[in-house]
């Protein structure tokens, strides 16, 4: 991995860090999630057999999921919030939220669809591109659109995220910079319960 001191970018004072230490009212965060919103199996699978494999058990988690089969994103969610109260029982639910997001990139790249688009990425920008426009092929509905993209940062506005955008969502993106191979930063400004951009500045 590069080290470096991240190259500042200011984009003014829109962008803070994620509220990592706030509280999260989970009973609310799944009630708001659309009963027609649904998730491609790629991202519960991984967590139903890491919890297996530890021997951990996720009430809410079915027997098998298929990979490119689609399934309630409420489902997902509550396998989420399982998996962070018995795997990282000592650690903040948004941290925990976070760390599991940064697995996004490689769940993406597990898949065929997602060994092509990321291995045709040439760059961290085309590497967290190619991790944006994964977004609505896989979770329904949601859209994105790169708004800004610099030397060594980019902004991403994402829309019809309806669940832990500003906690899982932002570790997804921290998980796209690792999986470039750099160090960096991602900021969040808040759009609105589904909706907001992020701010991603990284080492030259």
């Amino acid at each position: 991995m590069q080290s470096a001191t991240v190259t500042s970018f200011n984009p003014g004072t829109r962008f803070v860090e994620a509220p990592w230490e706030a509280p999260l009212d989970v009973d609310e965060a799944l009630r708001s999630i659309p009963a027609t919103a649904t998730i491609s199996g790629m991202f519960l699978a991984p967590l139903a057999i890491e919890a297996k494999r530890i021997g951990v058990v996720l009430p809410s988690a079915r027997e098998r999921y298929v990979p490119y089969r689609f399934y309630p994103l409420v489902e997902h969610a509550q396998m989420l919030i399982e998996t962070c109260d018995r795997v990282y029982p000592a650690m903040p639910l948004r941290q925990a939220l976070r760390r599991l997001g940064r697995g996004a990139p490689r769940a993406l790249v597990a898949s065929t669809l997602g060994k092509v688009v990321f291995a045709s990425a040439d760059g961290v920008a085309d590497v967290v591109d190619a991790l944006a426009k994964a977004y609505p092929l896989n979770a329904r509905p949601s859209r994105t659109e790169l708004l800004e993209r610099g030397n060594n940062h980019v902004i991403v506005r994402l829309e019809e995220v309806h669940y832990f955008l500003d906690s899982h969502h932002v570790g997804a993106f921290e998980g796209a910079l690792k999986y470039a191979g750099v160090e960096g930063t991602v900021l969040f400004a808040p759009r609105g319960k589904a909706s907001g951009d992020l701010l991603l500045q990284w080492s030259a």
